[in-house]
């Protein structure tokens, strides 16, 4: 606390806060009470910094990020996924004092020959949440500004262009022989309701009305639920299925990529699974539906997100 006393027409001040103090001398007792609630608030600023947690390295921080704050998202094994890769670097297990932006961006360069740059911004950008989130919720004393002055890659836009039926046909008929039995059933899934590979695969049977033919989609990327009326074809996929377990596809989202990109890879067809939301979005627009009931089975709130999938055979 401050104690001010006045002495041969002067005013003295003395601050002192745990174990912490100055003193000075001023002409007038309003001058003398400013620098003392300064003096105060450096002090007791520095004291709060000198209590908080400071992680040793920066892997320290994303491996608690991973175990309370990835859970809770819906992205939650990519990101998982992601911060482990992340981890392996070398300067992410050095301390934090002795980081810089050098060796960042060393990394970010050496990264771009091999991936793609919205794989190195995503990576950043869960890094730096991470960082945000250790600062702020956590109260660690964090360089929140590490990455800040890092310059990201720049992501060019990808031309959408619509599925080649003969290249579709010869995928659903070697889907229709893998050893995954789920695979063309969800391929199928996918070009005939727009749903998304996560969407899909979080499907329970208690979601599936056949009666009514409708499909309701609580677990959705964007948060809100939405319900889905289904055509014949998809009605017959979901009666051939066996009730195995509560899920309708007891498959993992990385188990369902590798079969696929393997499959793809042995056709050498160039086909993203999230090329089927695009092709079933396309062909919605093509059977002259309104765009409100459009978007209500596709889930995008806003018609600008919505026209980015719509591409009418033979454009880009």
């Amino acid at each position: 606390m401050a104690s001010i006393r006045k002495r041969k027409g002067k005013y003295q001040v003395q601050v002192r806060i745990r174990g912490k103090g100055t003193s000075a001398t001023f002409q007038n007792l309003d001058l003398a009470r400013r620098w003392a609630r300064s003096k105060e608030l450096e002090f007791e600023k520095n004291i709060k910094v000198g209590m908080q947690y400071r992680p040793k390295t920066l892997q320290e921080i994303l491996i608690k990020y991973k175990d309370t704050v990835i859970p809770h998202k819906k992205s939650a094994s990519s990101e998982t996924f992601l911060i482990n890769a992340f981890m392996k670097n070398k300067w992410a297990a050095l301390p934090l004092n002795m980081l810089s932006a050098a060796q960042i961006t060393e990394y970010r360069d050496k990264r771009l020959l091999s991936v793609k740059p919205s794989t190195i911004s995503r990576e950043f950008g869960i890094v730096k949440h991470a960082l945000h989130v250790a600062k702020l919720e956590w109260d660690w004393e964090v360089p929140n500004d590490l990455f800040v002055g890092i310059r990201l890659p720049q992501i060019h836009q990808r031309a959408v262009r619509r599925i080649n039926d003969h290249d579709l046909k010869t995928l659903l008929v070697e889907a229709s022989k893998h050893s995954n039995i789920y695979l063309k059933p969800i391929i199928l899934i996918a070009l005939n309701t727009a749903m998304r590979r996560g969407e899909i695969l979080s499907l329970k049977w208690s979601d599936i009305d056949l009666k009514r033919s409708l499909i309701n989609i609580d677990n959705t990327k964007t948060g809100y639920a939405r319900s889905i009326k289904i055509n014949n074809d998809v009605k017959t996929i979901l009666e051939n299925l066996e009730m195995i377990q509560e899920r309708v596809f007891p498959i993992s989202i990385n188990s369902l990529r590798l079969c696929y990109q393997r499959l793809c890879n042995k056709l050498n067809i160039k086909i993203r699974f999230h090329d089927f939301r695009h092709e079933a979005i396309s062909r919605l627009f093509e059977q002259n539906l309104s765009i409100p009931h459009i978007a209500s089975i596709s889930g995008h709130r806003t018609v600008s997100q919505l026209f980015r999938y719509a591409h009418y055979k033979g454009s880009i």
